[in-house]
């Protein structure tokens, strides 16, 4: 870049000043990611480094972790804004760069400006931004505090289930349960969910979440770090042990009649309004999404990157559908369709806990492509944990044995495959008792 006002600056340098609609950004995110570069630039107000054009970009390239964007940087004597909020109050550039100094935030597409600048085409290639950081841990991984631990730690392993690879197929296996306090992948949701809500000024003294254990156990332990106390909803049908669990992390643990966690979220939603309690909602808060797009995907890319692979096949399970969402729409953008993506839910009438069937109502898989989505009763998710433990040692929950059990009625000789593990079985003993008791 030759032009002294194009340059490339820290991504938290810039100040946002509109709530840029996440659904709106995809479209930007995907473009970026399939192209590998970046095609327009962020334009800023000079002396506070305010975006005025690019808010879109700006979110994406957030989305994608870099370090840097690339950026011109304008006078203000040179930024006229034209409202476009028929009948409010006119927005005035004042008031965008009060917006992002100080908050709060614009809507998204309430303004738009003219600049008496020539903007400069670019192409700068994502390696230039800081976005491909060959993701890796500390090697000796000592941590100044357990939230560090949650997200310094990242990423979660991927190890090679070699019992079930050949010479010609490679099987690999996400290990979510490396998580330090739920030992799952809601752990991820659970930090970033109370760290955006921090951030916006919204995070109350409690905190109420309709969960089936681990969503609970996360949001229960890092709310104890920020002096928060928590009261979780647990459905009739989720095993004791949970109770236990969130009694010893110091939550009130409220039973609700009902047989899955979503059906408990009108009633969460309205108590935390009458009672004055935040209600987090991983069903329908962006930031769950966000959190898999910036990390768990990347680093599945990354890490098999790092061995010389690109996946055929990643295998995952639907709860809220966050985290399988995001794969699909970073690796689908990045490969195009040479990346399958297989969803797994329960059988009709079966119960797994973790996941439930797309008609129970799910946000961000309506999103997204899905080349398949795999039916797995409750005994093949379990018999499928018991396989991967006596062939390879790991104790995996009952949503990662259904996962186990998908890949299987689908797995042929050759091609790489990802497994996306939940979680560790520890938590469901009763469900394994059962289940021995049963045969």
């Amino acid at each position: 870049m030759t032009n002294i006002q194009t340059t490339y600056v820290g991504v938290n340098e810039v100040k946002q000043p509109v709530n840029v609609d996440l659904r709106e950004a995809i479209p930007v995110y995907r473009r970026i990611l399939n192209e590998k570069s970046v095609r327009e630039l962020i334009v800023v107000e000079k002396t506070t480094m305010v975006v005025l054009r690019g808010h879109g970009v700006l979110e994406a390239l957030r989305l994608l972790s870099a370090d840097k964007v690339p950026v011109f940087q304008v006078d203000s004597s040179k930024v006229k804004v034209k409202s476009l909020q028929p009948g409010l109050r006119p927005i005035t550039l004042e008031a965008v760069i009060k917006a992002g100094v100080e908050g709060p935030r614009l809507p998204y597409k309430s303004f738009d400006v003219q600049i008496e600048e020539e903007i400069p085409s670019i192409e700068v290639d994502l390696n230039e931004l800081n976005v491909w950081k060959r993701v890796g841990g500390r090697r000796l991984r000592v941590y100044d505090s357990t939230m560090e631990l949650l997200y310094e730690d990242w990423p979660t392993p991927l190890v090679k289930l070699r019992f079930f690879s050949s010479e010609d197929r490679s099987v690999w296996a996400k290990l979510e349960g490396a998580n330090p306090y739920s030992n799952s992948v809601k752990d991820r949701i659970g930090w970033s969910m109370i760290m955006s809500a921090l951030e916006e000024g919204k995070l109350g003294d409690i905190l109420y979440e309709a969960t089936s254990t681990n969503t609970g156990i996360a949001i229960t332990a890092i709310a104890n770090l920020l002096g928060r106390k928590t009261r979780l909803f647990i459905p009739k049908t989720i095993q004791k042990a949970s109770d236990v669990f969130l009694k010893v992390l110091g939550a009130d643990v409220v039973r609700v009649p009902v047989g899955l966690t979503v059906e408990a979220i009108e009633e969460v939603d309205a108590k935390s309004k009458s009672e004055g309690a935040t209600h987090l909602n991983q069903f329908e808060n962006d930031a769950n999404f966000k959190v898999h797009l910036k990390y768990t995907a990347k680093e599945i890319d990354e890490q098999l990157e790092s061995r010389g692979l690109k996946p055929d096949c990643i295998v995952g399970g639907l709860g809220t559908s966050g985290h399988m969402s995001a794969i699909s729409i970073y690796f689908k953008s990045k490969y195009g369709g040479s990346v399958k993506i297989v969803g797994v839910q329960p059988a009709p009438n079966e119960v797994i806990p973790g996941i439930r069937r797309i008609e129970t109502g799910m946000k961000w898989i309506h999103w997204v492509d899905f080349d398949q989505v795999i039916d797995v009763k409750r005994n093949e998710a379990i018999e499928g944990a018991l396989t991967v433990a006596r062939k390879e040692g790991l104790l995996i929950g009952l949503s990662a044995g259904a996962v186990f059990h998908a890949f299987t009625k689908i797995a042929e000789d050759g091609g790489v495959y990802v497994l996306v593990f939940p979680d560790t079985g520890y938590k469901y003993v009763e469900q394994f008792e059962e289940y021995f008791h049963s045969v």
